[in-house]
């Protein structure tokens, strides 16, 4: 492993772990249960860690969901816990190979505002219906639809407004640039 590809897993990490608490904190009030918020900002860290750092984001995104697993306190027990992080890590991870394997642009710079829009779509669909398959599977929730319902609308709101603001901030910094 290389410097820059443990710094990349290191960041990825602590950024997904960072905002996984922020969300908590902004939008306790908004959870419909533990897992599922109306805003989840975190989702759309993970579309972007796999767009920016491709599988060491993913690696990163599974290391801070592991951690958030083992720090939180609920009654959500280890294996569930486990695939849980996996989804996390792995959902973001397989939409961005599936927009690869179709020939959509997975950078930031290259993706079209509706690129965008159609990546995190799929993203947020697979996402909540994997999360809440596994959480109803696990016997966390019996409400299949209206677990991934809240789930799909967090993941959603939560991709779309970090994506769509990171677009916006390389906009502009590449507008400020001096032309050479």
């Amino acid at each position: 492993m290389t410097l820059l590809q443990f710094i990349t897993i290191a960041l990825s990490a602590f950024l997904y772990f960072s905002f996984f608490w922020l969300n908590e904190w902004l939008f306790a009030m908004t959870a419909l249960h533990d897992g599922a918020n109306w805003v989840f900002l975190p989702a759309g860290l993970r579309l972007l860690c796999t767009l920016l750092f491709a599988g060491e984001g993913a690696i990163g995104l599974l290391l801070a969901s592991l951690l958030i697993g083992f720090v939180r306190v609920d009654s959500i027990d280890p294996l569930t816990q486990f695939g849980s992080a996996l989804i996390s890590a792995g959902a973001p991870y397989l939409a961005y190979r599936a927009a690869l394997k179709i020939g959509m642009a997975t950078t930031l710079e290259k993706l079209s505002a509706a690129g965008l829009g159609i990546l995190a779509l799929a993203y947020a669909v697979s996402s909540s219906f994997l999360h809440s398959f596994w959480f109803a599977l696990r016997g966390f929730f019996t409400n299949f639809l209206h677990g991934w319902s809240a789930m799909f609308i967090g993941d959603l709101i939560g991709t779309l407004i970090m994506v769509y603001l990171l677009k916006m901030i390389l906009a502009l910094v590449r507008r400020t640039r001096p032309v050479a």
